[in-house]
């Protein structure tokens, strides 16, 4: 039997104007024959069966048909096009699928026709044991249609732009999974080399250990719930039915700003709310928006369950196919950790054909506790460990070639930042080298503004993505204003596919790291100021009011004086105030800070810490990021 791998398969996309490695397996030791247009190529497949041609350069241009012959066995891979080929990778916000974005983007779906961009979903897989040769499954798809839904908001977008300019086909192959730290992304012997392989990684390569490790989460997950469900005295009373006495029930605003701190506490809580469906609605479909909750729900409309989400990140968005003149939306809010509740800022709304209900506006919410539980502790992930996504995942492509690489990653690292910048600059080299590409333009986004973590520190994982610019061929989206700082998922995905499309526009021009917002490069004092120089890539620095902060003696002293002086800004100084040596000036250092630096395409500064020196050194500008 001859297998051809699935990214080889029919409507694959593959890299134009480079040689192209063709490969697969058939009998061991069997001649092999590859046929597709006017070319016939032959070779004996290895004792172990596989077998490799390599292709000369193609162009874009018409579908190919590729078939493959060993004795009486044939494989065919039909619709196969030449173009150009972008690897999406990274967490949730670069997976985002646009089924997810409906609410920003309604119509893209209906609009999709483009038979001309075609994706390929790489399977979740993590191994510790070894990296995998090749992929176990996946199937390229054309983005036309429904087909689409799946696909990465991001990826989506930046194909369609690369279309309108390049007018050749795109290919993305979709690597990204929520959640997962730098580290799953990254080797094993890599890791290890630059010393960040936890020490008992070994034990992730015993399966039984594996096994038991995930049985005990299931155990203890299984657990929790059962206890929920029999101290839950909403639970035992039915409280998503309409006829629940709710007379004596709390009133609250759904606010995540003034919500009570007992209703932050780990347990669960019941919200109810009574309307009136306005008449020209009634018996029409229509759809729940209720924003974003920590943690999870099950919601209730007149007593039948219309939707449930089992974690605190994904928008609440439910559809019912006929309204009832009369409604009693229940949601039943499980609080795992505090502090819980609806999420701040977000609109509760109930959205039809031709009206929206703001839900908030008609009458005050009723709220109860059902019950409190002890903290729960975090579900197991062993996609989330190192090694195992690049073993599973990223190895098994490595015979293609690619255009470039798209990353969108960090949201996970906030919480432990440490080392984010060095794993992360060895992650691109051990790409590069896996694809065979030194040069292989590697575009990424800085983490957006977002301020529902304050447990985490996102800025110093901005601060650390900024490492990746000392490497050349790089190129980093400065995403402050592209983020919701209620949201970790903003839906602003069009604006981040945008601003990598300019991005790798400018990769030829700046080859050696391009940022699309101003980067500071040094400070250093200046008769009583400070002077900040910045790299703008061609643009000019503007301002607005704002504070920068000066870091010493374990103080934080504001300095909102300032001026803006080509690429430089001098910041003065407050009289009496001298800087010490190892004093540090920073700007927008906080998860979802103010921004007043921009360039004359108003795009952001990138945030900056930096120590103030006697006088600048003449050195790279990438010297210090």
């Amino acid at each position: 039997m001859i297998f051809i791998p699935y990214v080889l398969r029919s409507h694959a996309i593959l890299q134009r104007d480079v040689s192209t490695t063709f490969w697969g397996m058939a009998a061991a030791q069997s001649r092999v024959t590859l046929t597709y247009e006017q070319h016939h190529l032959e070779t004996t497949a290895g004792t172990n069966g596989y077998f490799q041609f390599e292709l000369a350069p193609h162009a874009a241009g018409d579908p190919v048909t590729f078939e493959v012959t060993s004795g009486t066995e044939r494989a065919v891979s039909r619709d196969v096009l030449f173009g150009d080929v972008w690897l999406l990778a990274g967490q949730s916000n670069m997976q985002l699928w646009l089924q997810r974005l409906a609410a920003r983007y309604p119509h893209e779906v209906d609009r999709a026709k483009d038979a001309n961009i075609h994706f390929f979903m790489v399977p979740q897989r993590y191994d510790f044991k070894q990296a995998d040769d090749d992929l176990a499954a996946g199937e390229w798809q054309t983005a036309v249609g429904k087909n689409i839904e799946m696909l990465s908001g991001i990826g989506y977008f930046y194909a369609q732009l690369q279309r309108r300019e390049t007018h050749v086909p795109i290919g993305l192959i979709s690597t990204a999974i929520g959640g997962t730290p730098v580290r799953s992304w990254v080797s094993q012997p890599t890791l290890a080399a630059i010393g960040e392989l936890p020490l008992d990684f070994e034990k992730l390569a015993d399966q039984q250990f594996l096994d038991d490790y995930v049985a005990d989460n299931n155990r203890y997950q299984q657990s929790y719930e059962k206890l929920c469900a029999q101290s839950d005295q909403g639970v035992l009373g039915h409280w998503q039915r309409v006829e629940t006495d709710d007379t004596q029930w709390t009133k609250l605003a759904l606010d995540g700003e003034t919500w009570p701190e007992d209703y932050r506490q780990p347990g669960v809580i019941w919200i109810r709310k009574h309307l009136q469906t306005p008449a020209a609605m009634v018996g029409q479909p229509a759809e729940f928006r209720l924003g974003t909750f920590v943690d999870a729900d099950e919601t209730y409309l007149n007593g039948q369950k219309i939707g449930e989400t089992g974690y605190q990140y994904p928008p609440r968005n439910y559809r019912v196919d006929r309204l009832p003149a009369e409604l009693t939306l229940t949601i039943r809010l499980h609080v795992f950790n505090a502090p819980g509740g609806p999420r701040f800022g977000k609109q509760h709304v109930l959205i039809g054909e031709q009206q929206t209900v703001d839900l908030d506006a008609q009458g005050a919410w009723l709220v109860k506790r059902g019950c409190w539980l002890p903290p729960k502790r975090e579900s197991v992930f062993p996609q989330y460990q190192p090694v195992g996504l690049f073993n599973g995942m990223i190895y098994p492509l490595r015979r293609l070639n690619l255009k470039g690489i798209l990353w969108y990653q960090g949201e996970s690292d906030a919480a432990r930042p440490t080392n984010y910048g060095r794993v992360f600059v060895h992650l691109i080299q051990e790409w590069r080298r896996l694809f065979r590409n030194p040069a292989l333009p590697f575009l990424y986004v800085q983490l957006p503004n977002c301020a529902i973590e304050p447990n985490h520190v996102w800025s110093k994982v901005r601060l650390a993505q900024k490492a990746g610019l000392a490497l050349d061929h790089t190129a980093m989206v400065v995403a402050l204003g592209l983020g919701e700082d209620n949201d970790l998922h903003p839906l602003n995905k069009a604006g981040v596919a945008q601003q990598l499309f300019d991005a790798d526009q400018m990769l030829a021009q700046y080859p050696n790291g391009y940022s699309n917002g101003p980067l500071a490069t040094a400070a250093a004092l200046d008769n009583h100021q400070i002077r900040l120089q910045f790299e703008t890539f061609g643009h000019q620095l503007v301002a607005s009011p704002g504070k920068f902060e000066l870091c010493q003696n374990g103080q934080l002293i504001t300095l909102p004086d300032f001026q803006v002086i080509g690429n430089t800004v001098a910041v003065r100084l407050p009289e009496g105030l001298n800087v010490v040596p190892g004093s540090q000036i920073r700007y927008a250092y906080a998860n979802a800070p103010v921004t007043f630096l921009r360039n004359d395409a108003d795009q952001p500064a990138s945030p900056f810490v930096l120590e103030v020196e006697n006088h600048f050194y003449q050195e790279s500008i990438l010297t210090n990021l």
